[in-house]
């Protein structure tokens, strides 16, 4: 027993011990010189010290980052192409390429040179110092005395303290027993302040040491100008707009626009013209700029959707390589710039889990190149389910960062091989599928889509069947059969019931009064609009109906 007891106190020794002096790696006395456990150079961001020996590099009198430092603190969307060898760095008004050992980059496909190259030092890829202020809000200093690099962010202010007594020193812990990391600040000495606690603030100083000081010591330093009241800047827009847009599905190239016209309420059309076709990244183009240019007439923005064609296995082909998706979304642009469109929706659906961050980061890469170009960006998504393909595969959190609009497709609740038959879309569903992506999509960036169709299901020697019929369609079969349509207060729909020839016949039906309920919900939520799926399927009132709720 007293072996064991032994044996535990010398294991707790050592690893106290290592600890200790893996701290006082960055011990400091104004005195005597620097005390490290190794001579290298230490990190420090804000107020912690990063845990590793090669987090920052000298080269050739160059300051180099490590690309999991940079990744993990200043930008988690950073993105390197291992195949490719190359980084991505991503805003909401530029993408950046810069190839390793290349001193050729580019920004937003435009190519430019660069004075400091991104390399590859000991199988780790390092960015240098000048890419890195020229492309975040951040500070970058280097203490020759302490042998420290301290990274700041401008856009955070940090409460200052200046040291008012003699003795005042830094402690690793809340203890006047804990070791000492700096001896002796100066009288006058100015650190930051990053926590407070009941005798003690956590704070470090300017030149990169952090550690505990007792308050006595400091004086706290407060700018007044950062703590006056801003007025008018967060004022609400009461006149913001609501978007008011439609799907228009089109099979094959459109010839004649003939059928354009004004539509109650409707501000944006999007017409379904293009499709992403193989791994070479072809688009099928079915559009008109006949039809484009009418509804430019009319005073509505056309906003096009392009699909990828459903398919998982293409789109992770072409959204796993950089250079594809540079290829696919110059493609895109030049398509939309010749016709002249305002805006660009984005449909891909059926993506495997695996490429969910691919996805993520064509949407980064095509965002700020259609920004410059005075278009808006929106994108489709499902409601939340355990389905990989089908809703999983999106980063919804991180996607609506980098979209103006995001189309939440709120249908499709009991879907066409759906084992069980019910709504395509019954109210406390839509709220719910709601209040599900709300928590990683915000509101005014949130676009409900609602369905113009519904389901019919037949039930016939115990087998399920389903079809798609528009409002019209569905109206005819309900009058046709003399069905007795009742009120559902749980889907906020109506709900009729058929039993002919050893067959049963159910529809929950899709019209002004459900489309009104569900409408309702974009002001309950404070959402940026609604979206229909599709034109075509509804009947006249429809338009006037939620024209009357939205506005």
């Amino acid at each position: 027993m007293f072996k064991r007891i032994l044996i535990l106190i010398i294991v707790f020794a050592v690893i106290f011990g290592v600890g200790g002096l893996y701290y006082y790696k960055i011990k400091y006395s104004p005195n005597t010189e620097v005390i490290r456990f190794y001579d290298e150079l230490y990190l420090i961001v804000e107020d912690e010290l990063v845990d590793s020996i090669d987090a920052v590099i000298f080269k050739e009198n160059i300051l180099y980052f490590s690309l999991p430092v940079v990744k993990h603190y200043i930008d988690e969307d950073i993105f390197y192409d291992e195949e490719e060898k190359t980084l991505i760095m991503t805003n909401e008004e530029k993408v950046f390429r810069y190839k390793i050992d290349n001193q050729v980059a580019s920004v937003n496909s435009k190519e430019f040179l660069i004075d400091n190259l991104v390399i590859e030092f000991n199988d780790k890829v390092y960015i240098p110092m000048d890419i890195l202020l020229g492309n975040y809000n951040i500070d970058i200093n280097y203490f020759e005395n302490t042998k420290a690099v301290v990274l700041d962010f401008n856009d955070y202010y940090y409460l200052k303290g200046e040291v008012i007594l003699d003795g005042a020193v830094l402690r690793t812990d809340l203890s006047i027993k804990a070791p000492i990391v700096y001896d002796d600040l100066p009288l006058g000495s100015i650190v930051n302040i990053y926590a407070e606690y009941e005798f003690w603030y956590k704070v470090r100083t300017l030149d990169g040491v952090p550690g505990f000081i007792e308050k006595k010591f400091i004086k706290k330093i407060y700018d007044e100008e950062l703590f006056k009241i801003k007025k008018n800047n967060d004022a609400v827009n009461k006149d913001k707009k609501i978007i008011n847009l439609t799907w228009d599905y089109t099979y094959s190239k459109v010839k004649n626009p003939n059928n354009i016209g004004l539509i109650p309420g409707v501000n944006v059309i999007s017409p379904t013209w293009f499709s992403i076709t193989n791994k070479e990244g072809d688009i099928i183009d079915k559009g008109n700029k006949d039809y484009a240019n009418k509804y430019f007439e009319y005073g509505y923005e056309v906003w096009p959707l392009i699909d990828n064609s459903f398919d998982p296995d293409l789109t992770h082909e072409l959204l796993s390589k950089s250079s594809m998706r540079e290829k696919l979304i110059n493609d895109i642009l030049n398509i939309y710039l010749d016709y002249g469109f305002q805006g660009i929706n984005i449909d891909f659906e059926n993506v495997h889990l695996k490429t969910r961050d691919y996805l993520t980061q064509f949407v980064r890469e095509l965002y700020p190149v259609f920004k410059e170009a005075g278009m808006v960006v929106s994108m489709d998504v499902t409601a939340l389910s355990t389905s990989e393909n089908w809703s999983l595969c999106y980063d919804r959190e991180r996607l609506s960062k980098t979209v103006d609009y995001m189309m939440l497709m709120a249908y499709d609740q009991h879907w066409a091989n759906s084992p069980v038959a019910g709504s395509v879309a019954e109210y406390t569903w839509v709220e719910n599928s709601i209040l599900g992506v709300l928590k990683y999509i915000p509101n005014d960036k949130l676009v409900l889509g609602v369905p113009f169709y519904t389901r019919l299901w037949i039930e016939k020697d115990g087998e399920l069947s389903s079809q798609a019929l528009s409002m019209e369609r569905a109206n005819k079969f309900i009058r046709d059969n003399n069905i007795n349509l009742i009120w559902d207060e749980i889907s906020l729909q109506y709900y009729g019931q058929l039993e002919k020839d050893n067959t049963i016949y159910k529809i929950w039906l899709e019209d002004s009064n459900s489309l009104e309920a569900k409408a309702s919900l974009v002001h309950k939520y404070d959402l940026a609009g609604i979206a229909s799926w599709r034109r075509g399927f509804e009947t006249e009132d429809i338009w006037v109906s939620m024209e009357k709720v939205l506005y």
